[in-house]
Parts: structure tokens; sequence; C-alpha cells
């Protein structure tokens, strides 16, 4: 039988050049790598690596279109969010603001 697929993962390159798994984001990062995980007919999950980025952006667009392709989950594995969280404006805010306009 063969592997089966069933997850894409985003991982952070440590400064030894080893992947690694990064839950603290106080550890340094020098690079992203991509995995696909994958179960063999004996049951081990195993990970194959498909790709080394220096940044975080075309790794992580590699790592979701793998997975969007595939249909199967990612999971990132990185110190720091993809993304800036955007936060609304609280009513005080948006209320100051207009005043300052006026």
């Amino acid at each position: 039988m063969p592997k089966q697929p069933i997850a894409v993962e985003l991982e952070a390159i440590n400064r030894d050049g080893e992947t690694q798994v990064v839950r603290d984001c106080g550890i340094p990062v020098h690079g992203y790598s991509v995995y696909l995980r994958a179960v063999e007919a004996s049951g081990l999950a195993l990970a194959t690596w498909v790709a080394d980025y220096d940044t975080i952006g075309p790794a992580y667009e590699l790592a979701e279109r793998l997975s969007v392709a595939l249909a199967i989950p990612l999971t990132v594995l990185v110190p720091e969010s993809l993304m800036p969280v955007k936060r609304a404006p609280t009513a005080g805010a948006g209320a100051e603001a207009a005043t300052k306009a006026n």
C-alpha cells in the first residue's frame, strides 16, 4: 500500500541548520522547511522533506497550496504569527477620531 499523506508541516530551522519544532518565540529562526507527513503501510508516520526557504512567505505559500491540493491539514510550527492580527477600533477610539476630524 502506498504512503497516504496526512498533513503538511511548516517548521522553523535553527541556527545549526537543523529543522525543529519551535514553540518558544525567543528561539532565533534562520529559515523554514516544508514537510509532507505520510503514513506507511505499517502504520508508521514519516515526514518527507519538500523544500527549505529563507523567509516564511514562500514557505507558507507552498505549504498552504499543498494542503489545499491534497485536502489535508496544514500544521504551522513557527515562533511568530504568519499575519499581523488586525484589531477593530474600539467604539471610543472611533468616536475620538471622528471628533478630532470635525
